[in-house]
């Protein structure tokens, strides 16, 4: 019961950050693109296993505006390209407290 309750958890927080990235993304389309500070940033990892590695990297990957590149070697870094990222560590920081906080939920 309680696993059926954080994996709810997980699905409305990712519809959340979904929406929020969509609102944002068609933002950055229809405003002035010289705005856009494209970024790639390196998002250290708590979750440890490998099926929550790529449950979060498939979410940030599936949220408009940032792309999942790779993982580091040692597993304990995500880098990831972003559309907008003018304060990479507020960011990364919102990645962590939002999607990463749900996967370890479910999938430390």
């Amino acid at each position: 019961m309680m696993l059926t309750l954080a994996w709810m958890r997980v699905a409305f927080t990712f519809i959340t950050e979904l929406a929020k990235s969509t609102v944002a993304v068609v933002r950055a389309v229809l405003g002035p693109t010289a705005r856009l500070r494209p970024a790639i940033v390196a998002v250290p990892l708590d979750v440890r296993s490998q099926a929550g590695t790529v449950l979060f990297a498939n979410m940030v990957t599936l949220t408009p505006g940032t792309t999942s590149l790779d993982v580091s070697a040692d597993g304990r870094t995500l880098y990831v390209h972003m559309l907008d990222a003018p304060d990479r560590e507020a960011a990364v920081a919102d990645m962590k407290s939002s999607l990463e906080s749900r996967v370890q939920e479910v999938l430390p």
